[in-house]
This record gives C-alpha cells, structure tokens and sequence, in this order.
C-alpha cells in the first residue's frame, strides 16, 4: 500500500516533510545515542538523516516502509561515525604525541600528522562565518548547543542547521584526505 505522506514529499510538500521530522525526530535522536553515547552527536547524525531524506526524497519509494528505511539510515550513518571517529582519533593521538610529548616519528608519519593539522586548519578555514563560529564553540571550546544558542542569541534549531551545514562542508573539504589516511592504515604505512 502506498503512503499518502511519502507521496506528498516526493512531490516537494515540505508541510509533509515536518510531518515526519515531527513523528521521528525524537526516537531517532534516541536510536542514534544508543550507539553513538553522545546526545549532540546524535542529534547531528538525525539532522543529517533528514537532510539526506529531504535530497533524495525523489527516489524514495511510497511502498516500502518508511519507518525502517528512516532507522537504517540513522543506524548506517551512526555506525560510519563510529568508524571515522576511530580513524580521526588515532590521527589526534598522533598529533598529540607530535605536539606535545615531542615523540620521535618517521618523516613519513610526521608528514602527515602535519598535513592532517593544515587540512583541518584550512577546511574550517574555509566554513561561513556562522558555520564556523558554531563549529567552533562546540568542536573546539566545548559548548553544548543551548549554550551555543544563548551566547550567539540565536535558536537551537539555528545552531543544528549550522553544525549539520558545517559538518557536512568538512567532510566535503577533507574527504580526499580521509581516503589516503585510511590507505596509510590498511596497508601499514602508519603503525599505532
């Protein structure tokens, strides 16, 4: 059986778009801290799940249901966040231990903890100036979200839109990098 609502979106009804944000929203936040353990985090991984509903809503097919379709993409994207957390940490230890503890590296691994640094550095570079103020606060000086609201005088919402914009400009920015950084560690350039 087709859904109405499903229907209405792939025709573009954003008044059937928030109908679903409003249905799911909530018990997707949840679903994503389950395997994420960090309720901003989530609730980035869910603002992206609707951005990727919303740009995709063409193909999306009224037949199927869309309550499983909307928690595999939310498990999918948590579980990928994991994996790039994993790869980003071991990167931070590097860049610790390069930075601060003084430790001897080969050319190699310091080269890259460099390039790593200046990637990042310019990527953020590169956010809005909204964006980057945002990302900022909560990336790099650790404030939660209602923090973030109060301090710039804007909503919530308003600081969601902004971290989901920005994280998605930085993994557009660094997705060439991640990609040889993960070689490097598959095939033992980089030894942890």
């Amino acid at each position: 059986m087709k859904d109405p609502l499903i229907i209405r979106i792939k025709l573009g009804d954003k008044q059937a778009f928030e109908l679903l944000f409003r249905k799911y929203y909530v018990r997707l936040c949840g679903f994503a801290n389950k395997f994420l353990d960090d309720p901003d985090l989530a609730t980035d991984i869910v603002q992206e799940v609707f951005i990727k509903i919303w740009e995709g809503r063409v193909d999306l097919d009224s037949e199927d249901s869309v309550k499983s379709y909307i928690f595999k993409i939310t498990q999918n994207l948590s579980l990928n966040k994991l994996r790039r957390s994993r790869i980003e940490s071991k990167y931070l230890e590097i860049l610790k231990l390069e930075y601060h503890e003084n430790q001897e590296f080969s050319v190699h691994e310091s080269l890259l903890a460099q390039e790593l640094g200046n990637n990042i550095t310019l990527a953020i570079a590169k956010l809005p100036a909204e964006c980057r103020k945002v990302f900022e606060l909560n990336r790099i000086e650790g404030f939660k979200y209602k923090e973030i609201a109060e301090k710039l005088d804007i909503s919530v919402k308003t600081v969601e839109a902004q971290m989901s914009k920005a994280l998605r400009i930085l993994r557009t920015e660094l997705r060439d990098y991640i990609t040889v950084v993960t070689i490097a560690l598959i095939s033992g350039y980089l030894c942890f």
